[in-house]
This record gives C-alpha cells, sequence and structure tokens, in this order.
C-alpha cells in the first residue's frame, strides 16, 4: 500500500470526551509507514468546513475527531472530491459512525485508518445546506436546540432534558411531499430525514435505512399518549419502530417540507446541529457522493 496523507482536525468542544491526549494517541496506534498525520484544533464554530476547503487536495485523508456535527462540518466540503473522510467518534452519540462500524475508541477509530478501506455514501442536500447522517423537525429539533444551550454534555444529559420537555412540546403544522406524492398533512411529533438508521447512543429513527442506496428515509413520528412512552422507547433502541402503530416511513429521492406561515422560525438540527427555518424545506439525496473510510 502506498503511504496516504492525513490531516486531522479536532473540535475540542465536542462531545464529552478528553482530547488532550490524542497527538499521543495517533503516534502509538497509526502506522506511520501507511498513513502521515498532521493536526489541527479548530478555533471556533465553521473553522472545520474552512480548513477542509482549503486542504482537500493536499491530503488523501480528512478526519473529523468530535460528533456528528463536527463531521458534517468537515465533510461538506470533501463531497464530490477525491479526498476520503476520516471518522474519529467523540461526540455525545456518533450516530454515523455507529451506523458504519467505525469502532468508538478513538484507539480503535485511529488503527482502522491503517486498513486504507473506504466506501462511497450518499449525502443530502437540504435546501443550501448538506447533512451526512439525520435531519429533522419537530421535537429532536427542539431538543437539539436546547442541548447545544446547555453546559452538560452526553447521553444521560440528553435524556433528561428529553423528559422535561416531552410533555410541554407543541406539535407543528407540516405537509409532506416525497418525489411528488403528498404523503402527511396532520401535525406530527417529529419529522426525521434519515441518511442513515440512528441519531446516535443506538436510537435507531430509521431502522431499515441504507446509507448507499440513493434514497432518504423520511420517519414520521405522532404525538403519543403518556402511557406508551416505555414502550416507544423500547423500540427505539431495539430497531423495531416500524412495529409502531405513532410511526411511519417513506423512501424517496426528493421531498418537501411544506410550513404554514405561522410556523417559520422553527427549529430544525442538521446531524445534531441546530438552526432556524426561514422557508418551506427542499430536499435531495446526492447518490455516492462522500468517500468515507470505514471497514472493508
Amino acid at each position: 500500500m502506498t503511504a496516504q496523507k492525513a490531516l486531522f482536525i479536532i473540535n475540542p468542544k465536542s462531545g464529552t470526551s478528553r482530547k488532550a491526549n490524542f497527538p499521543e494517541l495517533i503516534k502509538a496506534h497509526l502506522d506511520s509507514n501507511k498513513v502521515s498525520a498532521e493536526i489541527i484544533y479548530t478555533q471556533y464554530a465553521g473553522e472545520g468546513s474552512e480548513i477542509a476547503e482549503r486542504e482537500k487536495n493536499h491530503y488523501d485523508i480528512i478526519v473529523a475527531v468530535g460528533g456528528d456535527g463536527t463531521i458534517n462540518e468537515i465533510a461538506k466540503p470533501l463531497i464530490n472530491s477525491n479526498t476520503t473522510l476520516g471518522i474519529i467518534p467523540m461526540g455525545s452519540g456518533n450516530g454515523l459512525a455507529r451506523h458504519l462500524g467505525v469502532p468508538l475508541s478513538p484507539k480503535g477509530a485511529i488503527m482502522l485508518l491503517n486498513q486504507q478501506t473506504s466506501m462511497k455514501i450518499d449525502t443530502i442536500r437540504l435546501n443550501k445546506d448538506i447533512f451526512v447522517n439525520v435531519a429533522g423537525v419537530g421535537f429532536d429539533a427542539h431538543i437539539a436546540s436546547l442541548f447545544a444551550e446547555s453546559k452538560k454534555r452526553g447521553f444521560f444529559s440528553y435524556g433528561m432534558l428529553a423528559l422535561q420537555e416531552i410533555l410541554r412540546f407543541q406539535s407543528t403544522d407540516f405537509k409532506l411531499t416525497i418525489d411528488g406524492e403528498e404523503k402527511f398533512e396532520k401535525a406530527p411529533f417529529l419529522v426525521s430525514i434519515a441518511n442513515s438508521s440512528q441519531y446516535g447512543n443506538n436510537a435507531h429513527i430509521a431502522p431499515g435505512a441504507e446509507i448507499s442506496d440513493g434514497l432518504m428515509d423520511i420517519c414520521v413520528m405522532r404525538k403519543v399518549p403518556l402511557w406508551y412512552y416505555p414502550t416507544l422507547v423500547f423500540h427505539l433502541f431495539n430497531g423495531t419502530l416500524t412495529r409502531s402503530r405513532y410511526y411511519k416511513t417513506w423512501q424517496g429521492k426528493a421531498a418537501h417540507i411544506h410550513l404554514l406561515e405561522s410556523e417559520k422560525n422553527k427549529n430544525i438540527h442538521l446531524d445534531g446541529d441546530p438552526y432556524q427555518l426561514k422557508d418551506d424545506i427542499e430536499l435531495e439525496v446526492n447518490p455516492l457522493s462522500l468517500r468515507v473510510a470505514c471497514r472493508a
């Protein structure tokens, strides 16, 4: 194998893991005969994308060290390029890494890069933006917005926040059209657009999703009664949501989510990071547009 050049872009603020000793981990576990490494730490939101855009033609692999939001930021400039995205999952949920089978330990993820194996995956355009894992409107976007403002990270903190907000949340009205066909018009609890199968932490919002099939999975959850929450959580973490009568899912290449005028300026999340909606949502799959380092 020819030695590859890798640039590690580290977000020191993402997730719960400390990253101070990460250079030592690279020295210990990256085979320098196969992959040479350089490291940059980001200083502000959005810098990872700027670095990846500037450096993508100078490296074989650009490695995102952080959570799904960091991966999203660094992946965007690499779409339809010859540069491979590497993933060291050090976020709160690590949904994309889990779906792709990337080891969750930094040591294991670094050693995976030594194999120099990769695959092409789909990405999804949302209006003028891009995401690689899961986006959504409704309750999950509401929690993503609150979680971004919280000083506490991790799965437990996210779960407690969801429990606090679940009874207060008011569903909003959407009209959903997939490949030109209207599918849904009532007010759902959430609408998730999935490229992979899960949010993170093995919470499978789209159990049947395939990341390289040229299709997105559009998942709709209706508001559930209080007594049903334990069953809902069971289905979510056991990959059996399709058994729930409160859940529907469709696949498509393009979709449109129409917002009532009164519902604009609501939250949306892209790979867990919150944004404000200004317009209707236009979605389109970019088939096999991103090369990602993963198991053979």
